[in-house]
């Protein structure tokens, strides 16, 4: 028998909240590709005892995973959040048993070619997806696929080099222009985080959501510039080891001896 997914939806609707799941290895909610569907989806739970049964299982497979409520007043939020990661399904499970739905069941879904093609990339969900699939995996304190990894890894510098990226710089007497072949490098400063060993990495982002998250709703003086991959080891500042993307979320490390090798080796579509 179909199950009434408009039932269902109400449901969730009703809920005082939900449960699902982060992976502290991204920081970010857990994403899964289903193997007989191929739908990259996440997992809701309506009650915290069904969520920690399910993390158990994941950690058996030395995947771990955090619960995490989310209140009724964010629900709508997380779930148009759910298209900047390319997320297309949630798996819903209560105590009638597992229900997939649609993200697009859940909410409505945003126009993402015009926000794509913003000027400031409001969302990169190809890149946000499988830079979180590639660290999911490599991050495991496990012994690796490597065949599966290098796969993963692929995807991920695939979109890399396709992807318009965010830099933040803070420009002095040239408050207005950000384009980076345009503004005189003299009189911009480059922000960068230092790692413990006092190493330094400039950050960079995918999107707006994660230049917000890292530098707060009030960045002083910063400014968001656009470059592509192509265009980093140019502005690879003296003593700087290299990048680090989305610092406040999956933190991932690109040195600069990485991209030169990426740029030697990958040609985009």
């Amino acid at each position: 028998m179909a199950i009434d997914l408009t039932l269902v939806v109400k449901k969730i609707q009703k809920l005082d909240g939900f449960i699902t799941l982060f992976s502290p290895l991204t920081r970010m909610p857990y994403v899964e590709c289903d193997p007989e569907t191929f739908d990259d989806q996440i997992h809701i739970f309506a009650s915290e005892e069904s969520s920690k049964e399910f993390a158990k299982t994941l950690l058996e497979k030395t995947i771990p995973v955090t619960p995490l409520k989310i209140a009724q007043p964010q629900m709508n939020g997380f779930f148009s959040s759910l298209y900047a990661l390319d997320v297309n399904a949630v798996i819903f499970h209560d105590d009638a048993g597992i229900t997939r739905l649609e993200t697009e069941n859940l909410v409505k879904r945003p126009d993402m070619e015009k926000l794509m093609n913003e000027k400031i990339p409001i969302m990169n969900p190809p890149l946000t997806l499988t830079t979180i699939y590639f660290l999911q995996e490599l991050r495991r304190p496990v012994k690796h696929d490597m065949a599966q990894l290098h796969e993963l890894e692929d995807e991920m510098i695939a979109n890399l080099m396709k992807a318009r990226l965010i830099m933040g710089i803070e420009t002095v007497n040239d408050e207005e222009n950000t384009d980076p072949e345009k503004v005189n490098m003299k009189n911009v400063r480059i922000p960068f985080v230092k790692t413990k060993e006092g190493d330094i990495y400039q950050t960079i982002y995918s999107d707006f959501s994660e230049f917000r998250k890292y530098t707060g709703p009030n960045a002083p003086n910063q400014r968001m510039s656009t470059l592509t991959f192509q265009q980093l080891p140019h502005f690879l500042i003296k003593d700087s080891k290299g990048f680090v993307l989305n610092p406040a979320g999956v933190n991932l490390v690109l040195t600069g001896e990485q991209i030169r090798k990426v740029l030697e080796s990958f040609q985009p579509e």
